[in-house]
């Protein structure tokens, strides 16, 4: 299907897009900065489990629009306040998965790199547009609050998109011996 090949073109092209480098590199190192200790980086790489914990994590967030999503399709005043706290746990829970998305991203190879840098940038639109979604609905503004959070339904959807893209097209994160990594001590 062409529409698909021009998907995985414009995918590609991104894993190619030196132009990222300069932001890539300076995110990187303030990454590296913040999670010096190491037990803060194996923490948040998901050491002590054995695989890393952002997609476990990202399930939160994602699960929560998702539900909220479909509360505001069926309508109804009772529902409109449950999305909006299902919205608003959206938000809350978007910044930890972040973090440790972070950490897992500051190790990847440089097409990685810049794949999961788009990926970032996609995923805090989304999350932008999830924020002022419940801030709409916060102010009674139910209609704009639903339109904000269909709008960052469709951008987050393409974040995990390229999240899929990182992790299994990409294989980031993977041993090419299929090893996880594991530390019994941390």
């Amino acid at each position: 299907m062409p529409e698909f090949r021009a998907i995985r073109r414009i995918t590609e092209s991104i894993e190619r897009a030196s132009i990222l480098d300069k932001a890539v590199d300076v995110d990187r190192a303030l990454v590296r900065a913040v999670a010096r200790p190491r037990a803060v980086r194996q923490l948040l790489h998901g050491v002590p489990f054995g695989h890393p914990i952002h997609p476990l994590m990202v399930q939160v967030p994602l699960g929560a629009w998702i539900s909220a999503a479909v509360l505001d399709l069926v309508g109804g005043t009772g529902n409109a306040k449950a999305a909006k706290t299902l919205v608003g746990v959206g938000v809350a829970s978007a910044g930890t998965a972040s973090v440790a998305g972070y950490v897992d991203w500051s190790e990847l190879n440089r097409e990685q790199l810049r794949t999961g840098w788009v990926h970032q940038a996609v995923n805090w639109v989304g999350i932008s547009l999830y924020g002022l979604s419940w801030l709409q609905r916060k102010r009674g503004n139910h209609g704009a609050g639903r339109l904000l959070g269909f709008a960052g339904l469709t951008v987050v959807s393409v974040g995990g998109y390229l999240g899929g893209h990182l992790s299994y097209r990409q294989r980031a994160g993977v041993s090419e011996h299929g090893e996880v990594p594991y530390d019994a001590e941390a």
